[in-house]
């Protein structure tokens, strides 16, 4: 071996660009009481195990997790008061029979507890299932889960990374970023009065202004601030805004991490995720992220910005606001009194 090769950096995962060890403990979040992942998608019995190391090395106490109904009673069974679920569709189902199979599923769900219903409607996915928010079978959906009490979740948009490449390249098949706020409103205005939470900061953490006029003209709108690489590049980019908009309206946002389990995704790769949300959110960390985003090249990658958060305020996006949003719909967790 010759002195430059043995001078090479070790290649290293997507996962953890900069060699970190991800074992080294982690205080626990400054949160009193439980804190609570809202949007986690663990998607078989059997990444159980792992994922919950990893929610136990960075102070994760419970979740709400998009698991298929094929796994969730399972996935029940084992952590009854520290999980609850939200409903969702199979993911493909090019059955004619689509809308009664998916509030069979609303139905069952239900019947587990849940009390969310998610609706995807990003725009690649509106263009793999042929609907819209305004679907007759969609609003069929909706007015079930309204009927049954149950919270409206959307995910809709997606990164301008996205918005600016793949779907500019083909605006006909998949519309704008207007189209699709448009029929979003028309929705909020349609449920007014019932609570909607839309995921990854509304779809559009790169816009702070459209999502305080959310905020601001729909009292039952809430926002998750779910995402790791999305979250890390556009909430970085502008970190002294987010975090005024963050503070500013802390009582209406919830913490996710979206995190999604799978077959090969080990301690590492979940932890890493962990990682960078807790950097994000509560520190004032300045540097790399240790996480590839493959929406940039790779002399074009974020530096992850730390807003250090107000304990206050983690206290209500990691914990409180979840549980005073779900509790109006009847769903809480096991979680001991608070002293």
């Amino acid at each position: 071996m010759t002195a430059v090769a043995s001078q090479q950096p070790p290649n290293l995962p997507d996962h953890n660009l900069l060699g970190l060890d991800y074992h080294r403990p982690w205080p626990r979040p400054k949160v009193r009481g439980w804190v609570i992942d809202y949007h986690t998608h663990l998607f078989a019995h059997r990444h159980q195990q792992q994922w919950l190391r990893v929610n136990q090395h960075f102070g994760i106490d419970a979740f709400i997790t998009m698991t298929p109904l094929e796994e969730a009673v399972a996935v029940a069974r084992d952590l009854p008061g520290r999980v609850q679920f939200i409903a969702m569709p199979q993911w493909v189902d090019p059955s004619p029979h689509w809308v009664d199979n998916w509030l069979r599923r609303v139905e069952a769900f239900y019947n587990l507890g849940s009390r969310i219903v998610k609706f995807h409607v990003s725009p690649q996915t509106m263009v793999m299932r042929n609907y819209s928010l305004e679907h007759p079978g969609v609003q069929k959906v909706m007015k079930e889960s309204i009927d049954r009490g149950m919270i409206l979740m959307s995910h809709v948009g997606d990164p301008d990374t996205w918005y600016n490449g793949k779907y500019a390249a083909d605006v006909a098949k998949f519309g704008t970023r207007e189209q699709h706020y448009k029929i979003w409103e028309d929705q909020l205005k349609a449920t007014r009065g019932h609570t909607w939470i839309g995921a990854h900061l509304g779809g559009n953490p790169e816009d702070p202004p459209r999502l305080q006029y959310l905020l601001d003209t729909y009292p039952d709108l809430y926002l998750d601030l779910s995402a790791t690489r999305w979250m890390v590049r556009e909430v970085s980019a502008r970190r002294d805004v987010m975090r005024e908009f963050i503070i500013k309206n802390a009582d209406r946002l919830l913490w996710g991490s979206d995190q999604v389990s799978g077959d090969t995704r080990e301690f590492d790769f979940l932890a890493s995720r962990m990682w960078c949300h807790r950097k994000l959110w509560e520190t004032a960390y300045i540097g790399p992220s240790p996480v590839l985003d493959p929406d940039l090249d790779q002399d074009k990658q974020p530096m992850l910005r730390g807003l250090a958060l107000p304990d206050e305020v983690i206290q209500k996006i990691y914990r409180d606001n979840t549980v005073r949003v779900l509790g109006k719909y009847g769903v809480y967790f096991n979680e001991p009194p608070i002293e």
